[in-house]
């Protein structure tokens, strides 16, 4: 019996048990499928009471299980599943990131909410059960991601984080304690007779059978502070006294005065400075060389006593504690990330600044050290590297994941990246790597590197097409060796609906991100809900961008990565945004054949403000025609007047009818009278045509 056959039939017994006078809360936009349980009723704040395990078990039984074949194997990649399943209609073909539709979440605030109705998000809530997101509720979702027309999901970090000096209420994501353990937070009560790993490969089963890719979040470039790694191996970080810890931080150079990266010309200069002496000071030998017989009397205590804390151990009776991560870039005002530390992929010093530190220095971060793609030593730390270059392999193997996103991916060494890359590639070809690079710059890199796409930063062109850039974005696009994240937000950044134009440049980004050549439609989760609040403030941050929701919103000031948080399903107009973004990615779909970047074409058009592109078609008997006309301009209504002759379209032959497919404000306003179509949009507006001409 597979994973997801044992769970369904744990949910039906457990749902048998339930008390029917419990008043168990979900968003009303949770059931996508017809929840049916006798108990289900309506609520007046958008919710509905259910029977929690009845709910997750007939989301199974109505929505997953269906689509369930005999004789495969969903633990295993989709790449793989779809290669064995001869009547699979989907076939491999090239890389499958770029036909995809993707949306990011956190499980943990993805599947959150407040279900007993205290206006608190609990880890135990009135029920015995969790208010904050896990795996098994996260499978309830699927029919909604799969809905909505996504077939791959993006998560953040869902490995073991540590709680030891953390941020918020929860600690962040980043702050990985175990890079081959999962985050028991997001294990589910529901489900106990189900170990987390088995939770996990149930929702990842489930993702297979309903077509839908998980991508992973791997972070191979720092860990926790206090990571598991320490107790066998301290020698893998960079350690201070606690008495140091108070002034600690990025030194602070008088001899360097600009925003820049440690790089071959500034070496010598940053080892010069007095701040840096002063900095390189601080850091001592690794405990275990530091005071050998107390290290031994900690390790000694920890093997008997699994529960003891090895890390405050060190802290207390070492004095001791790891060097907390910073920026590399030099006088950046970020203060250090008092919650990671830098992993040791060298056992020497870097070869350009060796000769700048004595040379009995202990090891140390500084802005070159970070940088272990440029700044290389002569000794790899080989068995860090093993460790690091097997953590998706484990994933794979265990669990069947379909993609990864390295985090800080460009600061590795290139052989440990390769190493990384090739380990994953050796056990599924089609696996696919997404490169954290923010520039578009980076694309060539990228690609040379084997990454399947970028990040890029559309999500931080489109919130400022007020300028009139968009038409930009189209000529960059076009040149890139590997495709983008369509995206007006993404985790890390202020959300859409929050920036000029709110809802309606939510609603019009959103649309526009289906249809932009050489991209990948992404749709971070509470974009659909409208969501306000970010997740994290870490780029591109607004002045008050952790103070966007009313005071009287229990969640009023926290932020997704580092508290405990769900997102505003309630939100009145969420549903009209869910069924917008199904329609833009059924339009994807139906004409998935010419969406491609060699079908791409601009349509001429003077106005900075309008967009007019499409993709054309060719077969034997006729000439297709997709078009999109948008107007970005969040004041002013525009009419467009299009020359499809002068565009190329037209020569001999003309379209007899053009259709118009969707129109974003609701008015089907257009006129066509060859050659011209003449297109009247509201502010930040979209209408889609098709037409066709005969050979």
């Amino acid at each position: 019996m597979s994973t997801l056959s044992r769970l369904f039939e744990i949910l039906k017994e457990k749902s048998k048990k339930w008390n029917k006078k419990n008043d168990f809360r979900i968003p009303k936009l949770w059931d996508s499928f017809g929840y049916d349980g006798h108990e289900k009723k309506e609520n007046k704040d958008g919710t509905i009471s259910v029977n929690p395990y009845s709910f997750v078990a007939r989301a199974l039984e109505k929505a997953v299980l269906p689509y369930m074949k005999e004789g495969i194997d969903y633990h295993q990649p989709l790449s793989k599943i779809l290669s064995e399943d001869t009547t699979a209609s989907e076939k491999l073909s090239g890389n499958w990131i770029e036909k995809s539709n993707v949306y990011g979440m956190q499980i943990r605030t993805f599947s959150a909410w407040d279900h007993d109705c205290d206006r608190k998000l609990e880890l135990e809530n009135a029920f015995g059960l969790k208010d904050t997101g896990t795996f098994i509720k996260t499978i309830a979702l699927l029919p909604l991601i799969k809905k909505m027309g996504f077939d791959a999901i993006y998560t953040l970090p869902i490995t073991k984080n540590s709680t030891k000096y953390k941020k918020g209420e929860m600690g962040s994501p980043y702050a990985v304690k175990n890079f081959f353990e999962l985050d028991p937070v997001l294990y589910d009560p529901m489900a106990d007779q189900l170990s987390i790993d088995e939770q996990f490969k149930a929702l990842i089963e489930a993702c297979h059978i309903l077509g839908i890719r998980f991508i992973i979040d791997i972070i191979p470039r720092t860990s926790a502070r206090d990571s598991d790694f320490i107790l066998e191996h301290p020698d893998w970080f960079y350690w201070i006294k606690i008495e140091d810890l108070e002034d600690y931080g990025p030194p602070k150079l008088t001899l360097i005065k600009e925003f820049t990266k440690a790089n071959e010309e500034n070496i010598e200069l940053i080892y010069k400075d007095p701040a840096v002496l002063k900095h390189i000071r601080k850091f001592v030998q690794s405990p275990e060389k530091y005071a050998p017989e107390k290290w031994q009397s900690i390790i000694e205590r920890c093997k008997k006593d699994r529960n003891l804390d090895f890390f405050e151990l060190i802290e207390k009776e070492i004095g001791l504690t790891t060097a907390p991560a910073f920026s590399d870039c030099l006088n950046d005002p970020q203060p250090p990330w008092t919650d990671v530390t830098y992993l040791r992929l060298y056992l020497d010093h870097p070869v350009q600044s060796a000769k700048y530190v004595d040379s009995n220095q202990p090891p140390y971060i500084l802005f070159d050290i970070i940088r272990g793609n440029i700044f290389k030593g002569r000794k790899p730390n080989s068995e860090l590297w093993e460790k690091i270059s097997n953590i998706i392999v484990h994933y794979q193997k265990n669990f069947g994941i379909d993609g990864a996103r390295i985090d800080m991916g460009h600061a590795l060494p290139k052989e440990l990246e390769d190493m990384i890359i090739s380990n994953a590639r050796k056990e599924d070809p089609q696996f696919c790597f997404i490169a954290e690079e923010l520039s578009m710059d980076a694309h060539k890199k990228a690609k040379k590197s084997g990454y399947d796409m970028i990040i890029g930063d559309l999500w931080a062109r489109e919130p400022r097409y007020y300028q009139g850039t968009m038409k930009k974005v189209f000529d960059i696009l076009l040149q890139l060796e590997v495709p983008v994240f369509a995206a007006c937000e993404i985790p890390d950044s202020p959300r859409a609906a929050s920036r000029l134009g709110g809802r309606d440049f939510s609603r019009f980004a959103t649309v526009l991100n289906f249809f932009l050549p050489n991209s990948v439609p992404f749709v971070t989760c509470g974009q659909e809900v409208y969501e306000l609040q970010p997740m994290n403030l870490g780029l591109d941050p607004q002045p008050d961008g952790r103070f966007l929701l009313p005071k009287s919103d229990p969640l009023y000031g926290k932020l997704a990565f580092f508290d405990k948080y769900a997102l505003h399903w309630t939100n009145q107009g969420a549903d009209e945004m869910i069924n917008l973004i199904q329609t833009a990615a059924d339009l994807k779909k139906r004409f998935s054949q010419f969406i491609a970047k060699e079908n791409f074409f601009k349509i001429p058009y003077n106005g900075k403000m309008i967009l007019s592109f499409g993709y054309k078609l060719i077969s034997e008997s006729e000439n297709e025609y997709f078009i999109i006309v948008a107007n970005s301009d969040n004041l002013k209504k525009k009419t467009a007047k299009l020359n499809l002759f002068k565009s190329g379209i037209f020569n001999a032959q003309r379209a007899e009818n053009i259709d118009c497919l969707f129109s974003l404000k609701g008015e089907v306003d257009y006129h066509y009278s060859y050659p011209n179509l003449i297109v009247n949009l509201n502010p930040l507006d979209i209408k889609i045509f098709y037409f066709e001409i005969e050979k």
